[in-house]
């Protein structure tokens, strides 16, 4: 079951701030140590057993007509736990997004989809909703394909919350690998509750309210990825970082060597008025966009360094409205190039 903090009104906080923040930390970054840190694999993460069951073996068509749900879970079912590999080739796979009907992937497997496949959902009605969801799980990869919401032909008005992937309910060291999310009512990828995530060259395109939003997670990993033309519904942003309340929180965060591209809240927004967040590197990535950096009434940010960036256009900030939502000490750095200190990798 999704989170019931998706109904707060995210979409109220730009209603009062429309300006761009470049910023760089002065607190020192925490390296991480836990040896369970060290095990998970990340972009590397894959299969650990030759067992593999291609879905058409058990019945998908994947024609593009056909309700493939079943046979695909089937599959997810027979190599959960295993190590092994759900492998679905080519071709166009329907399948239910709803709760109770979705995908659900499990612990100890990859799903791995041919750069011909996709997985397109049936348009719904509801407010919430996932094509892949990982819950308590561990030990997860994604690698390819490509995932279709239904922001052009979904049947309600309410929500923001139709997911492409949501990762929750306490998952660890899952690996999302050259997916491509596109045309969300809601979120291309969504993190909540979950530790040691890696997002490795991905694509979330024309999704309506983020490309990937981070609300509580521990050493999350965004490399080599595109985030664009987000627009639809508040915030707009490529990538969102922002705990729903108090109990929530976000560190040890690395975004890297990613391109952000025409999103109307910003290339990255950080905000919560009462968010933890903590050891956030946003470096070496390129901005095209009018906002590239936004943060807004997070004034907890502590010990993250944003540097060696490129942006164009660049909007002056406004410093007045920028000290009423953040902190003094905070300074203006996003195209400084990083320090020794700063480049040090959480990952």
């Amino acid at each position: 079951m999704i989170r019931g903090s998706y109904g707060r009104a995210r979409g109220t906080a730009l209603t009062s701030f429309r300006m761009s923040a470049l910023l760089i930390f002065s607190v020192a970054l925490v390296p991480l140590g836990p040896a369970e840190a060290a095990r998970f694999k990340g972009c590397s993460a894959g299969p650990t057993s030759k067992l593999t069951v291609n879905v058409k073996s058990i019945g998908a068509k994947g024609d593009g007509r056909t309700n493939d749900t079943s046979a695909i879970q089937k599959a997810i079912d027979e190599v959960a736990g295993t190590g092994g590999t759900v492998y679905i080739p080519d071709g166009t796979y329907r399948v239910n997004a709803e709760k109770g009907k979705r995908l659900v992937l499990k612990s100890k497997m990859t799903l791995k989809l041919s750069s011909k496949a996709t997985l397109k959902m049936y348009p719904t009605d509801q407010k919430v909703y996932s094509i892949l969801w990982i819950p308590k799980a561990h030990d997860v990869t994604v690698r390819g394909g490509t995932l279709v919401g239904d922001r052009r032909n979904h049947k309600g008005r309410g929500g923001e919350w139709g997911f492409g992937i949501a990762i929750q309910k306490g998952s660890k060291r899952i690996a999302i690998s050259n997916v491509r999310a596109r045309e969300m009512w809601g979120d291309g990828f969504y993190v909540d509750d979950a530790t040691d995530v890696a997002f490795c060259s991905v694509r979330a395109e024309r999704n309506r309210r983020q490309g990937l939003s981070i609300i509580h997670g521990d050493r999350i990993l965004v490399t080599r990825s595109v985030f664009r033309d987000t627009k639809g519904t508040r915030p707009g942003a490529g990538i969102d970082l922002e705990p729903d309340g108090p109990d929530q929180s976000i560190s040890n965060v690395r975004i890297e060597r990613s391109k952000f591209v025409n999103n109307e809240g910003g290339g990255i927004m950080i905000a919560g008025k009462k968010a933890r967040i903590s050891r956030v590197q946003i470096q070496n990535n390129e901005f095209d966009g009018a906002r590239p950096l936004l943060i807004e009434y997070a004034p907890r940010v502590a010990g993250s360094h944003i540097c060696s960036n490129n942006y164009k256009p660049f909007r002056r900030v406004d410093m007045k409205m920028f000290e009423k939502v953040s902190r003094p000490q905070h300074t203006i750095g996003m195209q400084k190039p990083c320090s020794s200190k700063a480049r040090k990798r959480i990952w």
